[in-house]
């Protein structure tokens, strides 16, 4: 399900810099990151939790080098080694998938964060509501279009391309959220030397729209929105019965959405 679902297949598909990011593989920590989320997501099925906690839950699974990397007390419980275990978080940094390693990783391109992969990241699987591909002249986004100092402002100049404006204004607002974060899920709250700027917008297309400031908030209004609700059901679906939904599966996944508790 996680495999598919959240894209943790290609963990490790961008490689963090080696320099940057040298304790990503001193601490072996790409098959941690993938582990704390399985171990999350089991634990919400067993206790048949809310589908809201997987966007805002104040816990997560962690062994002492995601500890170290999310900046927690290096003595978890007792844990040693590669032993997880659960922890409580800052709810006003971390919760739920979004405040993931695995998550915060794979939707980076493993030098700099990314709100445009993040922002897709996004859209595609927890609202499921995927942009349409670029269009074919689209040119890159090309990070020598300076003075910006940082990637909020290098966006901004790029959305100035009008074949770039349509799509971007959909999907680098909900990026921004998980600014905070670096490429490998490190909370950070400067770049470049400058204040990071995690604020941002859902669409008004959506059922959850309106502002948010940083990732916390951005997960609480998420994890409200029918639109998510459903996407995590529709996902569930898919899992049990490996293949996609078609017409006639869409009453049994609105029953199964019914009897979700939320």
């Amino acid at each position: 399900l996680l495999d598919s679902w959240l894209n943790l297949r290609t963990l490790g598909d961008m490689a963090p810099d080696r320099g940057t990011f040298a304790s990503y593989y001193a601490q072996d920590l790409q098959p941690a990151m993938k582990r704390e989320t399985q171990l999350f997501t089991r634990d919400l099925l067993d206790r048949n939790a809310s589908i809201i906690r997987f966007l805002d839950a104040d816990y997560t699974f962690v062994n002492r080098p995601l500890a170290r990397l999310y900046g927690f007390p290096l003595a978890v419980d007792g844990a040693t080694g590669h032993e997880f275990r659960r922890i409580p978080v800052n709810p006003t940094q971390r919760g739920g998938l979004l405040g993931q390693a695995s998550i915060l990783t794979v939707s980076a391109n493993g030098v700099e964060t990314s709100p445009v992969i993040r922002g897709v990241w996004l859209l595609e699987n927890i609202l499921g509501t995927p942009p349409a591909p670029p269009p074919d002249n689209v040119p890159p986004i090309d990070p020598d279009i300076r003075g910006a100092k940082s990637m909020r402002e290098i966006l901004a100049k790029h959305r100035d391309t009008p074949s770039c404006f349509e799509c971007h204004r959909k999907i680098d607002p909900i990026g921004f959220g998980l600014e905070n974060f670096d490429a490998v899920g490190r909370w950070r709250t400067e770049e470049n030397g400058h204040p990071v700027d995690a604020s941002g917008a859902l669409s008004a297309t959506l059922d959850a729209d309106g502002p948010f400031d940083g990732a916390a908030a951005l997960s609480r209004q998420l994890a409200e929105s029918e639109q998510v609700q459903r996407c995590v059901v529709t996902q569930a679906f898919r899992f049990a019965h490996g293949r996609s939904e078609v017409p006639e599966d869409l009453c049994g996944i609105d029953s199964l959405y019914a009897a979700y508790e939320r």
